[in-house]
């Protein structure tokens, strides 16, 4: 995600064209820093919004400003939220739009006015343009908008559709785009006679509306059924609410998860339409991100930890006053202390994440690879390490004529001995026996072998 919205490229399902679009623009336009820097700003706007959402939310609930403001910055230092939020991460994004679509539907039930519908419609569509989890929010939108629903004017429902389609329609640029590159043969990958479809430039080829429906479904090896079969299983849920149990006391902490629950027990006191709303729509995606087959799981819980957060100062704010007057300074003073103790303990926890900015291993690695092969090379890495070299072709430039392949080692292995004919063939970062082909080692850390003919 450093590289494909740069290039204007085809990225892994579902697409994420609201980052794409977006990171086109600042990687384009912004003159700081490196393309992959900006993009990781641009994640790290996306979670600041997020947690200014978090803000705004416990003022329209709370009407308390420094407890919305803590509330914030408790989001935004989980662990969570803190690591994803400093990495080209996609779903920072969704987090961004999601938390933007709930606080001004919050907003709208107390205010009503038409404008913080027709922006919730906006919000939710951008939402939905940047990842398909956005579809889990909608039965829960739904109750937070019934109450109200039926004041407001036909018309108004009809341009809150609008909004709500509008940046939908951004998903037509997938199909336009794989036509074009593909007729102009823009992936270096096909002059090896690969076919179409390779990571970076045109991922698994959405050129038609077939491949289209099939890419948006999740793609080739998608488990999105077995994770929705999943979902739909009750008998998973008490796993799955002792694993989200132990996430959330890893992101916030033991006393500030209590406060969570406390706060969601007295929003149900004094409004349990408003808190189960709430809850229907920000918890979907706990069943659903812990029971699909995913290597990074806890991301899919950002807008379960995002209205954690709110909770958290919800129930600050409300059990405090149930023990004092509301208007007594020692009450905002025992909220005030509550929320800073969280917020402090988390951050001492979680400052070891500072850490990462020096990791510059990717960097070392085009370094090394470009010292130990030659300029026609075909190098060939699977995704943990592809990614950096494809970073260093298709935005830095640096790699020359090399063309990186992605894929384990023995994955094109019918394709070997034509490419070895006019192009030596490298390996990265991976091994690799066959009775048919020798290797010839060039290097170490990171391992780069030579295939050659037997």
């Amino acid at each position: 995600m450093q590289t494909v919205p740069y290039i204007l490229g085809i990225s892994h399902p579902t697409g994420f064209p609201t980052f794409v679009f977006a990171g086109w623009i600042v990687g384009h336009l912004v003159p700081l820093g490196t393309v992959a820097w900006r993009m990781n700003v641009l994640s790290g706007a996306a979670m600041a919004l997020a947690a200014w959402c978090v803000y705004a939310s416990v003022v329209e609930l709370e009407g308390k400003r420094w407890l919305g403001a803590f509330a914030a910055i408790l989001f935004g230092v989980g662990d969570v939220a803190w690591t994803r939020g400093s990495r080209a991460e996609v779903h920072s994004f969704l987090i961004a739009f999601a938390a933007l679509t709930v606080w001004l539907v919050v907003r709208w039930r107390r205010t009503g006015e038409e404008r913080t519908l027709l922006a919730a419609g906006f919000a939710y569509g951008l939402a939905l343009a940047t990842h398909g989890l956005a579809v889990l929010m909608a039965p829960g939108l739904t109750l937070l908008l019934f109450p109200r629903i039926r004041e407001v004017r036909l018309q108004t429902l009809l341009h809150a559709a609008g909004h709500v389609v509008l940046p939908c329609l951004l998903y037509a640029y997938i199909p336009l785009r794989s036509s074009y590159l593909y007729a102009h043969r823009v992936d270096p990958t096909l002059s090896l006679g690969l076919p179409p479809g390779r990571p970076f430039w045109d991922d698994q080829h959405p050129a038609n509306f077939g491949a289209f429906l099939h890419y948006m479904a999740g793609g080739e090896s998608s488990a999105i059924g077995s994770g929705f079969g999943a979902m739909l299983n009750f008998v998973n849920y008490e796993s799955v609410s002792m694993r989200f149990g132990t996430a959330a006391v890893h992101e916030f902490g033991f006393v500030a998860v209590v406060f969570a629950v406390l706060g969601l027990a007295m929003l149900v006191r004094t409004d349990w339409f408003l808190a189960l709303g709430l809850v229907v729509t920000c918890t979907p995606c706990i069943p659903f991100g812990l029971l699909y087959p995913e290597a990074d799981p806890d991301r899919y819980l950002l807008t379960a930890f995002w209205l954690s957060a709110v909770l958290t100062a919800v129930g600050v704010s409300r059990i405090t006053v149930a023990y004092l007057d509301r208007r007594d300074v020692l009450t905002d003073a025992l909220g005030l202390a509550l929320m800073l103790a969280f917020t402090l303990g988390i951050f001492r926890s979680n400052v070891p994440d500072f850490d990462s900015r020096r990791d510059n291993g990717p960097t070392q690695l085009v370094d090394h690879t470009i010292e130990h092969t030659p300029d026609n090379a075909i190098l060939i890495a699977h995704w943990a390490y592809g990614t950096a070299l494809g970073y260093a072709a298709y935005v830095e430039r640096r790699l020359g004529n090399r063309i990186v392949v992605i894929g384990f080692s023995g994955d094109h292995k019918e394709f070997y001995p034509i490419w070895l004919r006019t192009r030596p063939i490298y390996l990265v970062n991976q091994a690799y026996t066959d009775p048919d082909f020798r290797i010839a080692p060039v290097s170490t850390d990171p391992t780069i072998v030579r295939l050659l003919p037997k």
